[in-house]
């Protein structure tokens, strides 16, 4: 998994990656570049914990946004008691980042999903 996540990242435009396991209360981080703020990752990963990152994923929706200036968050709420935070700098913004966040969150899926 983890070469899929690194490749994932760079065909994405991914900073850090990081992927919380609730059962585990561990939190896996890959980072392959930098971000114009750090300010978000600090909040939602390095000051809080596998509960809360968990948690923040739990609406209606399969996904929650986050943003401060042109950084970042998509928290994807994924099957068995993880979540993963992807963490990225983005000029995109509108109808564009919106089409391009829901395919991210769809890929991304589709790397936990089982190999048929």
């Amino acid at each position: 998994m983890g070469q899929n996540i690194l490749e994932f990242m760079r065909e994405n435009g991914i900073a850090v990656f990081a992927e919380a396991d609730r059962e585990t209360g561990a939190v896996h981080i890959e980072k392959l570049g930098s971000l114009e703020s750090w300010d978000l990752f600090q909040q939602l990963v390095l000051f809080s914990d596998t509960d809360t990152l968990c948690d923040s994923t739990r609406s209606q929706f399969p996904f929650q946004v986050l943003g401060q200036g042109d950084t970042g968050c998509l928290l994807s709420w994924l099957d068995g008691g993880r979540a993963a935070a992807l963490f990225f700098d983005c000029k995109l913004t509108g109808a564009a980042f919106t089409k391009w966040v829901r395919a991210l969150d769809q890929r991304v899926r589709q790397m936990y999903e089982p190999e048929k």
